[in-house]
């Protein structure tokens, strides 16, 4: 088989966008390729490279742009170094509307019927973020390039929020750092920022926190809603429970027992110190079929579930079948449309219907999407 690089230009019109944020394009020859600073509806001529069965493309200039497009905040992603916010280049409401009616054509698929997904947008589209990790090299401190193992040295990030953005200069006045400088077994250090903490966490994970303060409000809230309008059950399990974003609400606006689940030490330790009535907390991993078949507690009829997992949502979904099976409702927190559709065909083989699927904006300027969804047992 040839290896050899091959390089054409070609225009086309942006038909769609992928779901990591992307142009969908189809060049001449039928081929679909994904393309990076464009957007829907918008002319383009792209150079394309194939080298075996790797495809790129790229975009070389704009013939006609979309009405929603601006100037970008962020110098990097200007300049093309930095893809940490593929969408800056786009209005705010525009951002909304894509996202809306990805999340609505989801639910159109998913249950056969006509849908309206409401989104839930933020106030604040910059200067939100109140957590970040940097990379290092001791010489330089930012971001690695979108698909590259190259780190962009930043001085500034408009999403950082105030507190953050003053502890990257205060990282920034250190360098050269010899003390960061990455073994021989790695590219550079890792260093994580935290609004609510002081001092950066070098080389060390931190528990999971929700990246975006005001928007972690509205999903709080849009929890407590909709707890108040669902039956009362036996007991609430939660899943994923970390470090007690969710549990906090449950217990205020349920009043029986919560079974919180979750395979992070660390983040069951952060649980505990809240003091929380009524909660059962217990050490699961979730991602395992042994640690749920071991450590478990026994399924039980009439609860409700609360779950708030990672990207890869429910991998060993078939593993707590019971629990769903037995649930008279489920909500369900995705931050990943791909598993959330695949987890949902699951909750509907367990007897459960979709009734709502709203979206949140927890990261502005970007593709990500939040799902806030509750489901209830099939009458």
């Amino acid at each position: 088989m040839s290896t050899t690089l091959v390089k054409d230009s070609f225009t086309g019109i942006v038909r769609d966008l992928s779901s990591d944020g992307r142009g969908v394009v189809k060049a001449p020859d039928g081929q679909v390729v994904f393309v990076a600073g464009v957007w829907q509806g918008e002319e383009v001529e792209i150079e394309r490279l194939r080298q075996g069965k790797s495809t790129s493309a790229e975009l070389i200039s704009l013939l006609r742009s979309s009405e929603a497009r601006r100037e970008a905040e962020c110098e990097y992603h200007r300049e093309g170094s930095c893809g940490g916010c593929p969408w800056m280049f786009v209005d705010y409401p525009t951002q909304l509307g894509q996202k809306q009616a990805r999340l609505t054509k989801i639910v159109e698929r998913l249950t056969g019927n006509a849908a309206s997904c409401p989104i839930l947008g933020a106030s604040q589209t910059m200067s939100y973020r109140n957590r970040a990790q940097f990379k290092s090299d001791g010489v330089t401190l930012g971001y690695v390039a979108q698909g590259t193992h190259e780190i962009v040295d930043v001085t500034r990030c408009p999403v950082l929020n105030v507190t953050n953005q003053g502890h990257m200069s205060a990282l920034r006045q250190s360098l050269p750092n010899n003390v960061w400088h990455p073994n021989k077994n790695r590219q550079w250090i890792t260093i994580d920022i935290d609004d609510e903490r002081g001092t950066p966490l070098v080389n060390q994970r931190q528990a999971f926190r929700q990246g975006n303060t005001e928007q972690n409000e509205q999903l709080r809230a849009w929890l407590s809603s909709r707890l108040a309008n669902l039956s009362r059950p036996s007991t609430v399990l939660e899943l994923f429970c970390g470090s007690g974003n969710l549990t906090e609400v449950i217990v205020e606006r349920v009043d029986v027992p919560v079974i919180a689940i979750e395979g992070d030490e660390m983040s069951l330790d952060a649980l505990s110190a809240l003091n929380l009535s009524n909660v059962q907390a217990a050490r699961v991993n979730l991602f395992s079929q042994h640690s749920i078949r071991d450590n478990m507690p026994e399924s039980q009829p009439g609860i409700g579930v609360v779950l708030d997992p990672p990207r890869e949502g429910l991998k060993e979904r078939e593993a707590m079948k019971s629990w769903f099976t037995n649930a008279e409702w489920v909500v369900y927190v995705s931050c990943d449309l791909g598993t959330w559709e695949r987890d949902t065909i699951f909750l509907q083989s367990c007897g459960l219907d979709l009734d709502e699927a709203t979206g949140l904006d927890m990261f502005p300027q970007t593709p990500h999407i939040e799902t806030l969804s509750v489901f209830t047992r099939r009458a």
